[in-house]
């Protein structure tokens, strides 16, 4: 199942929408520098147009001509778009649409914003103020109640415009990466299922020719030949395992034949011939756990999986080697709880559980303890640790002790082919958990975690 957002994808979609964002600012910039900038710039420079003119009048006409022909255009009238008027040195109005001098309008020539009255109402208007050749002062502008307006309808329409973009961008960049993240999802779960060992999964083609459905169709191209491929080595593993070991047990037979009709005088030869017959059961042993390990990673033994009560196969074979323990002199202990419920195959866990029990009885020395203890997981799974007090496992070597025939040096003089930690791995991992070696100051702690019976 995909989640309904992600962390990556909520990312993303921030992403995508910083992305957007930035180019509608861009965008609107521009249309704004084109449109409303433009209509400024002809405004300021209409202002001082009309202002210059005033000012030629008055330099060369005089202030009455002047006061006249301002008065003919704007006294009695009532504010429309221009504001004008004409005041003497004294801020003292001669002529013009505003009664006095406005406040706003100071006493420092140049550009400033006043509050004007209309008949619509209170308003804005952009006005110069020029001091003129004879010592007058001049105050002309426009109402900016259009532009203002304009201004309004802009962004209006802007947001009107950008936010359903905007939205749609981002529904649109989610359903795609949803799309996307369907399709990883597939190659994710079908990478999950041939990882626990069910090498006929494919990733699901959806036939649109896209390129993830290529890549799905190259990727399930590659598990053909991949399953081929360990097909062949496992016939060929399993063929050798079988064409061995009977040949080897035959041999077995035989050598024992001869040894119950050996003479007992000559005790060298038939010692040897004993010793001939342990190598060959080491081979032999050595086959079957190599030709288990291969089921187990194959996933077929899966099949037999059923409800386990895990409390009984630990308690039993902790007894079992019990006897072992004691003949070494060890302690051997346990902490098994009265009920756990897993699912799983029964002598697969005994056997993992098992192998640990065995390695922790090899390594630790005389007078030293082993403990194991089951215990329910964090997710409802299962957890069966097994600690003893020996050597350990250096750092270094615990993610190469799981891989077959490997052996460290505290190994080499111990019997065994170096396949035991590997069948526990495997069968953790056939059972959905795990193998996590640590230190136990001293020793070594093995932890064996099954997955929860729901999941399983």
């Amino acid at each position: 199942m995909i989640r309904f957002l992600p962390p990556g994808t909520f990312r993303q979609a921030v992403g995508y929408a910083a992305a957007v964002c930035l180019m509608l600012i861009g965008l609107a910039a521009w249309i704004w520098s084109i449109t409303a900038g433009r209509v400024d710039a002809q405004l300021t420079q209409l202002i001082e147009s009309e202002s210059y003119t005033v000012f030629v009048a008055v330099r060369d006409g005089g202030r009455a001509k002047t006061a006249e022909e301002v008065a003919e255009r704007f006294d009695h009238k009532p504010i429309k778009n221009q504001v004008a008027i004409l005041a003497d040195e004294n801020f003292r109005p001669l002529a013009g649409n505003l009664t006095e001098w406005p406040a706003a309008g100071g006493k420092v020539p140049g550009w400033h914003t006043i509050s004007i009255m209309r008949e619509p109402g209170p308003s804005e208007a952009r006005v110069l103020h020029r001091t003129l050749s004879d010592g007058s002062h001049f105050l002309y502008g426009y109402d900016l109640t259009d532009f203002l307006a304009g201004r309004k309808a802009f962004i209006v329409a802007f947001m009107g415009v950008s936010i359903p973009l905007l939205v749609t961008v981002l529904l649109l960049g989610f359903f795609i990466r949803r799309s996307l993240l369907g399709q990883v999802e597939a190659i994710n779960q079908a990478a999950q299922a041939i990882m626990q060992g069910n090498l006929k999964e494919r990733v699901r083609e959806r036939g649109d020719s896209t390129e993830l459905d290529l890549l799905s169709s190259t990727i399930n191209r590659m598990l053909d030949h991949t399953e081929q491929l360990v097909g062949g080595i496992t016939n060929v593993s399993n063929s050798i395992a079988h064409d061995l070991r009977t040949p080897l047990a035959e041999a077995r037979t035989r050598f024992e034949g001869l040894l119950a009709r050996w003479p007992a005088s000559d005790e060298t030869a038939k010692r040897e011939v004993e010793a001939g017959i342990a190598d060959i059961d080491k081979l032999i042993k050595t086959f079957n756990a190599l030709m288990r390990l291969a089921q187990i990673e194959t996933g077929a033994r899966q099949s037999g999986f059923r409800s386990v009560e895990l409390p009984d196969v630990v308690s039993e074979t902790v007894e079992f080697y019990q006897h072992v323990a004691e003949q070494k002199g060890l302690d051997l202990t346990a902490e098994i709880p009265a009920a756990l419920n897993v699912n799983g195959d029964p002598s697969l866990i005994a056997q993992a559980v098992g192998n640990l029990i065995d390695n922790a009885i090899k390594y630790t020395p005389r007078g030293g303890h082993i403990g194991v203890a089951v215990s329910s997981g964090v997710d409802g799974g299962a957890s069966i640790m097994v600690d003893d007090d020996g050597p350990g496992i250096p750092d270094a070597e615990k993610p190469k002790v799981t891989t077959r025939f490997y052996r460290g040096d505290p190994a080499r003089g111990t019997g065994g082919a170096g396949l035991g930690l590997s069948l526990v791995a495997a069968i953790a991992a056939l059972h959905g958990g795990s193998l996590t070696l640590a230190n136990n100051y001293p020793g070594l702690r093995a932890r064996l975690t099954l997955q929860a019976r729901s999941a399983a």
